[in-house]
């Protein structure tokens, strides 16, 4: 499996719109609206590199109003919990 981390900037203040069109797809496993530099992180799981491919391809590039990606895949996890 191959996890990663998206960032998104979008235009036309469409995050909202965007999330929700996002967290139909199968692959997105959160979605965070952020300020700063980047609108939207998401966390992404796909089977393998190709099928990661396939989400940005299939899915990111063809939603209307995103500008820019940026795409991060995690090498190694080291602490994942829920806690605060």
């Amino acid at each position: 499996m191959v996890l990663a981390y998206i960032l998104i900037t979008v235009k036309n203040r469409q995050g909202s719109r965007i999330a929700a069109e996002l967290v139909k797809s199968k692959y997105v496993d959160n979605i965070h609206l952020l300020y700063g530099m980047y609108d939207m992180i998401l966390r992404v799981k796909a089977i393998d590199l190709d099928d990661l491919h396939k989400f940005t391809v299939e899915t990111l590039s063809k939603i209307k109003d995103i500008d820019r990606t940026a795409t991060l895949i995690v090498a190694d996890k080291t602490k994942e919990d829920n806690k605060i």
